[in-house]
């Protein structure tokens, strides 16, 4: 695939961050845009986190084998719903049969449940629906078809909300979900929700979020919702959101 190299210049908070970004050249979905992104979101985490432990003294909590956020209701966009099921489907056996497994027992606990409407609607909730959502999700302990040992299996690929999630509280706040003591890491821009707004043929102007462990399914059943455009396009829309991207809330979950 031919590429592009493009440098920009980001002004987060009072500190300039200078990145060089590798676009497709050629028309791509756009989750081809996501390896990048991802690199561009670890870059703003790790500038805020160095500020935060600098100016107020800040560490954060997470670490390697507290999965409590892991259960939480995860939403990500369709795009990185196709990027969880190429990842699946890209691993060998035994291992891709024992992760589809995962996510099939997960989808049915949450239809099992009396908030399966809740979650697939995620974007269309007041907010104190969705906290009520989120907090009914967590006491189902449904885990994230990819935490394994209490940690993510697939790190370098988890999706933008998951990078832009962390808490500099103690984690036994998040393993009870206790909204009201729980603090988070606070981003003066949001690569997550920026890449989200990102409108996609088929949605009809409204980007849909989808729960993460609903991703195989959807994507199977939505293989013809995927609009192409040249890689420069992408990041253009891209930085067009990213300039108005809204903050979320940090008391309400990921």
């Amino acid at each position: 695939m031919k590429t592009l190299e493009a440098i920009t210049e980001l002004v987060i908070g009072s500190k300039k961050l200078k990145l060089k970004l590798i676009v497709p050249a050629d028309e791509v979905p756009v989750e081809s845009l996501l390896p990048t992104l991802h690199q561009l979101s670890d870059h703003i985490v790790d500038g805020v986190e160095e500020k935060a432990k600098k100016q107020d003294g800040v560490e954060i909590a997470c670490e390697k084998g507290c999965g409590a956020c892991c259960r939480q209701h995860v939403p990500i966009s369709p795009a990185e719903a196709r990027l969880m099921h190429a990842i699946v489907e890209n691993m060998s056996e035994p291992g891709r049969s024992a992760i589809r497994k995962r996510f099939d027992d997960a989808v049915q606990q949450l239809r099992d449940s009396s908030i399966m409407d809740q979650a697939l609607n995620y974007h269309r909730l007041p907010p104190e629906e969705t906290k009520s959502m989120i907090s009914e999700y967590f006491k189902l302990g449904i885990a994230c078809p990819f935490l394994e040992d209490e940690s993510c299996s697939i790190h370098p690929f988890r999706p933008l909300i998951c990078r832009e999630y962390l808490v500099i509280s103690s984690p036994d706040h998040c393993a009870s979900l206790d909204g009201e003591k729980i603090q988070r890491l606070k981003f003066p821009v949001s690569v997550a929700s920026a890449f989200a707004s990102m409108s996609e043929v088929g949605t009809e102007g409204e980007n849909p979020y989808i729960p993460l462990i609903m991703a195989l399914e959807w994507t199977e059943k939505n293989e013809e919702i995927v609009e192409f455009l040249p890689g420069p396009k992408w990041v253009q829309a891209f930085f067009e959101e990213l300039s108005g991207a809204a903050i979320p809330d940090p008391e309400s979950g990921i």
